[in-house]
This record gives structure tokens, C-alpha cells and sequence, in this order.
């Protein structure tokens, strides 16, 4: 799975304290929201908690003390006094935006994207607030809801590089890579050290081939400081060039051993190497101190894989009575003068393909030395 970077928690955290928190009006005309509006837009401890300690008399006391609260670190009292706030004068964006934001840095996904779209309806040209909608959209695979809003945040704010990052992401969703490395590029061209989209558009790189240009982004990624799977990423380029031994390097920063040998084991399955595949697999399986489901998995189709392989259209001749072998256990005998099917060589053995006493198909390991080349004349 590709590795991609989001807006992280201590930027949402600067964003909510960024919010100037001016005095509302409290003029009587002032749009309102109702208690049990109001009430849905609050998550946390027992509102009865704060009801009977923290009255609130005003729009502005409701605000002021929220931030007041938050600066504190009492998040659930902050989005209390936010929200009672509402109750007196509901017609700015801010308040909405503060609810969301302590939200989204909670976890609270669905009352954030709540919070977030109350606010676009009293301030539609926010292009910041259609960009955090955008990505809790995404991460959510509401990706022609995020699409929108993203095309809307720039178009309102051509610089919101965040913007052109998830864009980028959503082409890479439906494979349209040339796509996603242009948005990555315009994202880029407005915040050159964006570690998150150095590292996203290094793997859109190596999703459409082009390895060199994906490991060059991927170590500028790392020295810029990005982290969350850039290491990860990092190893599949590799590996997926054959460099075995400094993809496992890169890939121990971040997966155990087990899981390290696992993605190798996948690589070298994309690249055709069969035989390195069932190798990495089968030590992943030996590393992994509990049963390794997925790489049990790989392993069989690995072998799966090696046996359907096409062999170098080579059929020899059995020079003595050989028993063969497959996973450590004889699966048949060919004798002096039998015709095999070469499959594979791997060192001094030979994988083949051939059938017993009854007809039956089978595949397994001989020693090389047991086969010679076929007479011009041999049937």
C-alpha cells in the first residue's frame, strides 16, 4: 500500500490557536442555534461536567474561555464553551472552525466534517476550510467529495500546496500517475521542503517505472524529515532494481525482520525473480515468531509461480535412476533413459516436470549431474 503524508496533528493544533478570537455581537438579531443543535456538535465528558461549573453569558465569554481552556489543554471543556457559544450568536465561521479542528485532532472524524461544513456555509470563500474537508474526505474515500474540495481551495487560494498534494493523492487513487507527479510538482513549487509530498510524488514515480527518479525524491524525502513510511517506500525501489541487501537495510528502519523479508519477498515476485521470492518468503516465515498468514500466502504463490514458469525449452534425458524431490519429500522416481522437461537450474540442481509409472504429471528437484543432453535421434 502506497505510504502516503496527511496534515499533521501539530499543524491542526496551530491552526485552531491561529484563529483570532475577536468579540462577537450579541445583538438579538444575531442568527442562534438551538441547545440540541448545539448539543450534537459536542463530544466528550458529561456535559453536566461543565453546565453546572462554567456557565456561559455571551458569545464572547463562550470564545474567549474556550481558548482559554484549550491553552490549558482542556480540549473537551474548549469544545463545551465553543459550542454553548453558538447559542448566543451562531453567524461566524470561527467558532465552528475551533470545533472542528479540536475534532479532527481528536479523532472525531464525523463531527470535525460536521463542524467544517457549518463553517463553509458562513464563510463559502474560506479556501483553508474547504482544504480540511478535503482531506478528511480523503480519508474517508470520499474522493469526488475531497476532489471538490480541493479544486475549490485553490481555486479560491492557488497557493494551498496542501491542496495540490491531495489532488496528487487522488490521481494516484485511480492510477493516473503523470497526473498525480504534476500536482505533486505544483505542490512542490509552492513549499519545496514539504517532506509529505517529496516522498508521495517518489512513489508515484516508482508506480509508473521510473525507479531512478523515485529513489532520487524518496532520499530527498528522508533528508527533508519525512517519516511514515518513506523508509518503506524506499526499499521497494530498491528492491524492485534487485538490490536485495540495501532494500532490507531500508526497510528494517521501520518493519520488523519478519515483515521486512515479506515486502522483499513481494518485490521480487513483481520482478519475476520466482526463486528469490520463495527464499525471502520462506525466512520471513522463519523469522516471524507467530504464524505468518500473509506470507504463507506468498509462499504458495511463489511456488505456484516457479512451476508455471516457462522452462528454457530444454528436455534432457535421465542419465540414472533419480528420485525427486519437492519441499524436502520424494514425489517420484524417473529412471535411466526417462525425458524430462527442464524447468528451471539453480546451482546444481534442476527443477523438472514429469510423469510417473501412471501417467501423473509431477514437478520437482534432481541433481543436475543426473541429466545429459538428448540424442539427435531420441524420441
Amino acid at each position: 500500500m502506497k505510504q502516503h503524508g496527511w496534515l499533521s496533528v501539530p499543524l491542526l493544533v496551530a491552526m485552531l490557536a491561529g484563529c483570532a478570537s475577536q468579540p462577537a455581537d450579541d445583538a438579538a438579531d444575531r442568527p442562534k442555534v438551538d441547545q440540541a443543535t448545539a448539543d450534537q456538535l459536542y463530544a466528550g465528558e458529561p456535559e453536566i461536567v461543565h453546565s453546572t461549573q462554567y456557565p456561559v453569558t455571551s458569545a464572547a465569554d463562550g470564545i474567549q474561555r474556550g481558548d482559554e481552556a484549550y491553552r490549558n489543554g482542556k480540549v473537551d471543556l474548549a469544545v463545551y464553551l465553543y459550542v454553548q457559544s453558538l447559542t448566543f450568536d451562531a453567524s461566524q465561521a470561527e467558532p465552528f472552525l475551533k470545533i472542528g479542528a479540536i475534532h479532527e485532532q481528536k479523532g472525531n472524524r464525523e463531527l470535525a466534517e460536521k463542524a467544517y461544513r457549518m463553517a463553509l456555509e458562513r464563510e463559502p470563500d474560506n479556501a483553508g476550510t474547504c482544504e480540511r474537508l478535503g482531506l478528511l474526505y480523503i480519508q474517508s474515500g470520499r474522493n469526488g467529495d475531497a476532489a471538490s474540495m480541493f479544486e475549490r481551495a485553490v481555486a479560491i487560494a492557488p497557493n494551498r500546496w496542501r491542496s495540490y498534494n491531495g489532488l496528487g493523492i487522488l490521481a494516484d487513487r485511480r492510477g493516473d500517475f503523470p497526473a498525480a507527479i504534476s500536482y505533486y510538482d505544483q505542490a512542490l513549487s509552492i513549499e519545496p521542503t514539504a517532506a509529505l509530498v517529496m516522498n508521495n510524488r517518489g512513489y508515484s514515480r516508482y508506480l509508473a517505472g521510473d525507479l531512478p527518479g523515485a529513489e532520487s525524491d524518496l532520499k530527498a524525502a528522508i533528508r527533508l524529515g519525512a517519516s511514515g513510511g518513506v523508509w518503506t517506500n524506499l526499499g521497494k525501489v530498491q528492491a524492485a532494481q534487485g538490490r536485495y541487501a540495501e532494500a532490507l537495510e531500508s526497510l528494517l528502519k521501520e518493519k520488523d525482520l519478519p515483515h521486512a523479508y515479506n515486502v522483499l519477498g513481494e518485490a521480487a515476485m513483481e520482478r519475476g525473480d520466482f526463486e528469490a521470492a520463495q527464499r525471502y518468503f520462506e525466512q520471513a516465515i522463519s523469522e516471524s515468531p507467530r504464524y505468518f498468514e500473509e506470507a504463507q500466502k506468498n509462499l504458495g504463490l511463489a511456488k505456484e509461480k516457479l512451476l508455471a514458469a516457462p522452462g528454457n525449452g530444454v528436455t534432457k534425458v535421465v542419465l540414472a535412476d533419480t528420485p525427486v524431490y519437492a519441499d524436502g519429500a520424494a514425489v517420484g522416481l524417473v529412471e535411466k533413459g526417462d525425458v524430462v522437461e527442464v524447468l528451471r537450474t539453480q546451482q546444481t540442481s534442476s527443477l523438472i516436470r514429469f510423469r510417473n509409472r501412471n501417467g501423473a504429471e509431477h514437478t520437482g528437484w534432481l541433481p543436475s549431474a543426473s541429466l545429459g543432453e538428448r540424442s539427435q535421434g531420441a524420441p
